[in-house]
Parts: structure tokens; sequence; C-alpha cells
């Protein structure tokens, strides 16, 4: 399991990278810019309770990748999906929820996540996970994590 949280953590610091890449003012090569915009359509759910966080939304499409960052960077939400119209989860960040990291990486073992696209709005359901305080393994926590990418300028 340390192995999937340090992946999980390694690809959030991969999307933070591209983020911070793309608003800056030097470009090196074509890119999708970055497009942020508040959005009423944000919404994350963990474990049956609603996140209240901040209705910001900043997506980036890239390498045939969706890089999205949810809310604050106090909030922490940061999901990577594959582009196209059946798109898959490849990493997400819930930051921290009850004291704990949670994260999904594809490389973890279970059920994968499902996600739905309409437009350019992503629903996604599954379940993250931490490490256990007790270190006696992994907590696990259901999640429901919907938001819109606003167009590109």
């Amino acid at each position: 399991m340390k192995r999937g949280y340090m992946v999980a953590v390694g690809g959030a610091a991969v999307f933070g990278s591209a983020l911070v890449g793309c608003s800056s003012g030097s470009h090196n090569g074509p890119s999708a810019p970055a497009a942020s915009a508040p959005s009423a359509a944000v919404k994350v759910t963990v474990n049956g309770k609603a996140r209240q966080i901040q209705n910001t939304v900043e997506c980036v499409t890239a390498a045939n990748m969706v890089f999205a960052n949810l809310g604050s960077h106090q909030d922490a939400i940061a999901v990577t999906l594959s582009a196209g119209d059946n798109p898959m989860l490849q990493d997400l960040t819930l930051g921290t929820v009850d004291g704990l990291p949670l994260t999904y990486n594809d490389s973890n073992v279970g059920p994968k996540p499902t996600v739905t696209k309409t437009g350019s709005t992503y629903k996604i359901v599954g379940s993250a996970t931490s490490p256990d305080p007790a270190g006696t393994g992994t907590v696990s926590k259901p999640f429901d994590v919907e938001f819109t990418c606003p167009p590109k300028h």
C-alpha cells in the first residue's frame, strides 16, 4: 500500500507542476491553456457527507489526459483522467477528510471508480483510501465527485 500511496502523492505533485507550468508566463510548445472559472456545479461527497469547497474548477488537457483542480488550494482536490468520451480515472486526491489524506490511484486493488462524462461535466463515483493511523493497513471511504470544466478561452 505504501507504494500506491507514494504513486498517488507523486501523481498529485506532477498534476500541480502541470498547472503551475501552464499558468506561468513562459510557454514551451503547444498545450491547451488552463481554463478556470467559478462553477456552481462542483460537488464533492465523501463518506456520505458533502464537502464545503470553493466553487472553482481549473482544467488542463495535455498528453491525452485531463487534469482538474477543484476548489481552492486549501481544498486540495485534484483529478487526473484519460481524455476522450469514455474517460478513466488515473489519480484522485481528495485532500484531508476527518484527518485522513484520501487518494485513489489506478494501481489500487479493488473496484475501479466509475466515470461518466456528459459534455464537459464529469461524475466520478468510487472509493478512496488512506493509510490507517493505527498502522494496520488502509482505510477506505466512498466518494462522489462532480464538476464541469469551464470553456477554454
